[in-house]
């Protein structure tokens, strides 16, 4: 018993607060901030005569001139826009809305009863997870990987409330998951993550977690096959500009002179290599070091603080670690033909942020003990931590200048 209550005392949370109700409607407050400022930009996207050729063109893309890659919602959208008589633009933001504030719930939902520390806070509000739309607005919107990021959090709030054997879970989530490729390509690479889920429910890679193994492979069949097809030809993208009523987005109507979601459809492989070439240079390479490396700082420091290991049996343990590293390393090849670095960064952090978090709930009692009077100096430097930078969304905004705005600050005071 004294062995139990010195353990206890030592792993103990420091950082207190008077009740789960403040710390529901603090978190509630704080998850508002990058939702709101994306319904703003859907309001302001709504009130333009001309469809944004990549916030609202990747949701555009259908199959009215054949069966592209990701072009899955797109026809959805024009299907049910062609019944309604409804404008598409229009529409793909009703319908970019939904699903946003879809996952903004389940995503508050999740973290609502997480204590509200310093290192949760760095956890759950840095630049690579909630506040990536916030600190990039307007460039980035409302973006297809929230598909997945869905199906993951509905797996796990499924898995965490759960009183009895889930036999159907594997098939809804094959069937999700197929969804999900079809809506864009590259989410194939990131379904370990849903492996991962169920072996944190069983503890080991069990019956569930291998029944869902199975279940996701028609969507990897899926995925390789879109990846392999030919790109979309001129025709293709006529017709796709074409179904898009009343007007189409820029890149369809200026022919080549605008570069956009739907044009893009028309680049090889070879192409692609070439565009990352174009925009990588010393300081994009540097940027991204840095800021990658910082991105999954509050990840690393989640698991240690509270030895998240130590929950897990050995072998269960590895079967995480393969699963994730699996998707971690079937992104980097696709860093070569894409150039969205910041998006595959968010991706794997929001994935993993959202496991830590599920892991945390279950064992509230294992961080780290720090002495009270450095309770002030943890949250100052948490909050500079996620202020200090920024994930920049793809090649051409890795720049200082954009991903650390406060040494910029610092530099142009120092000259001035």
């Amino acid at each position: 018993m004294e062995h139990t209550h010195n353990t206890l005392t030592v792993y103990e949370l420091q950082y207190r607060t008077p009740s789960r109700k403040t710390h529901a409607l603090t978190l509630f407050g704080l998850v508002s901030i990058p939702y709101f400022s994306q319904i703003f930009l859907s309001f302001l996207l709504w009130q333009q005569p001309i469809p944004h050729e990549w916030l609202i063109g990747e949701w555009l893309i259908n199959y009215q001139g054949g069966f592209v890659r990701r072009g899955l919602p797109g026809e959805i959208i024009f299907q049910i826009a062609q019944r309604l008589s409804i404008p598409t633009a229009q529409l793909t933001i009703l319908v970019q809305t939904t699903i946003l504030t879809v996952f903004f719930i389940l995503t508050y939902y999740l973290i609502r009863t997480t204590e509200l520390s310093p290192i949760t806070f760095t956890l759950l509000f840095s630049p690579a997870f909630l506040l990536l739309s916030f600190y990039t607005w307007p460039h980035l919107g409302v973006r297809k990987e929230l598909v997945l990021e869905i199906i993951l959090l509905l797996v796990i709030l499924s898995l965490r409330l759960s009183k009895r054997p889930l036999r159907f879970l594997p098939i809804w989530v094959g069937g999700a998951s197929i969804v999900a490729v079809l809506s864009h390509e590259m989410l194939v690479l990131f379904l370990p993550y849903i492996i991962a889920a169920t072996i944190i429910y069983e503890r080991d890679f069990g019956p569930l977690s291998r029944s869902t193994t199975v279940a996701l492979l028609p969507a990897v069949l899926i995925g390789g096959l879109i990846v392999r097809s030919p790109q979309a030809n001129t025709d293709t993208i006529n017709a796709i500009c074409s179904s898009i009523q009343p007007i189409p987005t820029r890149d369809c109507m200026m022919l080549g002179e605008v570069l956009g979601a739907i044009s893009f459809l028309e680049l090889s492989t070879e192409q692609g290599i070439e565009f990352v070439r174009l925009f990588t240079t010393p300081e994009t390479s540097v940027v991204y070091l840095i800021t990658g490396f910082m991105s999954f700082i509050p990840i690393i420091v989640v698991i240690t603080a509270y030895r998240l290991w130590q929950c897990i049996p050995r072998r269960g343990l590895a079967a995480i670690i393969m699963f994730i590293g699996i998707s971690l390393l079937s992104t980097v090849p696709l860093m070569i033909v894409a150039a969205d670095y910041g998006r595959f960064i968010n991706i794997h952090v929001t994935c993993l942020t959202f496991l830590l978090i599920w892991l945390i709930q279950e064992i509230p009692n294992r961080m780290t003990y720090l002495p009270q009077h450095h309770a002030l100096l943890s949250w100052i430097a948490a909050i500079v931590f996620v202020v200090s930078w920024r994930l920049p969304m793809w090649l051409l905004f890795a720049t200082y200048s954009n991903a650390f705005p406060l040494f910029k600050l610092f530099t142009e005071s120092v000259r001035n």
